[in-house]
């Protein structure tokens, strides 16, 4: 009676295999970290837009509730902005 053992050999990469795999796992860490940081500026920059957006309507409302503050001050007129000359509108 023969014993028989079913012992496998170990298989390994060649060392440029193992190193173009370690390099593939490098350079996607890599862009994960790259994409991540592509999505936090994203992120960022929609939060810049949504503020600017928000100024711009309060600048909007300002303009309005002066320029009706103004017609109704001094009626339909053009102003010099740099001087503050009212000039009516016959």
């Amino acid at each position: 009676m023969s014993i028989v053992t079913n012992k496998k050999e170990k298989k390994f990469l060649t060392k440029e295999e193992l190193q173009i795999l370690n390099e593939i796992q490098s350079q996607t860490q890599s862009l994960i970290l790259e994409l991540g940081e592509i999505e936090m500026v994203n992120l960022q920059t929609k939060n810049r837009k949504k503020v600017a957006e928000s100024f711009l309507d309060e600048l909007s409302n300002r303009e309005k509730n002066l320029t009706k503050t103004i017609f109704e001050k001094y009626g339909k007129c053009n102003i010099e902005p740099e001087t503050g000359e009212i000039t009516n509108l016959s």
